[in-house]
């Protein structure tokens, strides 16, 4: 009986270090998760924070900084459609119509790469998007998709409507 233990023990052990780790399609996938009012120091609408999820299965997922020179030339290029990989539309409600807002909140994601040799990304990106300044009362969403190093462009998401009051 005392040999049973052991063997049953190594046969555990040899069980679950052979899991087959997580896989993800190589496109980056976001969801929506949550969008939320940060009021600032007077109580009003400063920004908006936008939680999404992501998940990418080769983890090519973010950037260097540019001071770095780490990137590809392209990635840290202003003029490239790709310096922003976390590509924002705005869309406010005028007239009962909705217009896209000519200002550009694009970002960049820092580089999320993990150590190790399974590469594969599953996190949450929270990002504190600036609200226009004199906006007295307004209602908008979002529209966000990322790219990731291989130039692969992620599904798009669609925020919740938020409606807004600076003043």
């Amino acid at each position: 009986m005392k040999k049973l233990i052991p063997a049953a023990f190594f046969c555990t052990l040899a069980f679950l270090s052979c899991k087959k780790p997580i896989e993800y399609p190589i496109i980056p996938a976001i969801d929506f998760k949550s969008i939320s009012i940060v009021n600032d120091a007077n109580g009003k609408a400063g920004s908006v924070d936008v939680n999404m999820g992501m998940t990418d299965g080769d983890g090519d997922v973010g950037y260097h900084s540019v001071e770095s020179g780490l990137n590809d030339a392209i990635f840290d290029d202003p003029n490239s459609i790709y310096y922003t990989n976390y590509k924002v539309k705005t869309y406010h409600l005028k007239n009962g119509t909705w217009d896209v807002d000519t200002i550009d909140l694009s970002a960049r994601l820092e580089y999320l790469t993990p150590e190790g040799s399974n590469k594969a990304i599953k996190c949450e990106i929270l990002r504190n998007l600036p609200v226009r300044p004199g906006l007295n009362r307004d209602t908008f969403y979002y529209e966000i998709f990322i790219y990731d190093r291989a130039l692969h462009q992620s599904n798009t998401i669609k925020t919740d409507k938020v409606v807004l009051t600076t003043q």
